[in-house]
């Protein structure tokens, strides 16, 4: 019974992170709709190997392609910058090449966008993450900056 109850759980859970990325406008990135995923390389991670880092959801995904997909990318993570509680965007020339964005969080729990697209060669490596937890923009500069 006991495990029945943590798999409930574990699955309610799962629903409640992924209908809180379907808001944004970057969801289909996260889906394989605008780049393909077998292009992709997806991590996902919730539960207690997270608490460490004060989120408890972390999905994300990185890829290289050409510069066109890359802007396709970076026009939905500005659209959901432009609605967001707290942004902090960077761009070389007209082209977005790094965000961190706070949608509007729900209860307790803060939720994070971040973005950055780097030039190797001909391609651009993108890699886009989504956050849930208690964190703070601080944990998270703080996270990023000791990598």
């Amino acid at each position: 019974m006991k495990k029945i109850v943590v798999t409930l759980m574990a699955l309610l859970l799962l629903a409640v992170s992924a209908s809180a990325q379907r808001d944004l406008s970057c969801y289909p990135v996260f889906q394989g709709k605008v780049v393909p995923g077998k292009q992709m390389v997806v991590t996902e991670v919730r539960g207690s190997s997270m608490a460490a880092y004060k989120l408890d959801f972390y999905r994300g995904v990185s890829f290289q392609v050409d510069e066109a997909l890359t802007r396709q990318v970076a026009v939905l993570v500005e659209a959901d910058a432009e609605k967001a509680d707290v942004k902090e965007t960077e761009k070389v020339g007209d082209l977005l090449t790094y965000a961190l964005v706070q949608p509007a969080s729900s209860g307790k729990m803060n939720r994070y966008l971040c973005y950055q697209a780097r030039k190797v060669g001909d391609e651009w490596k993108v890699t886009l993450l989504y956050l849930e937890g208690a964190a703070t923009l601080e944990d998270l500069r703080n996270m990023f900056d000791k990598q």
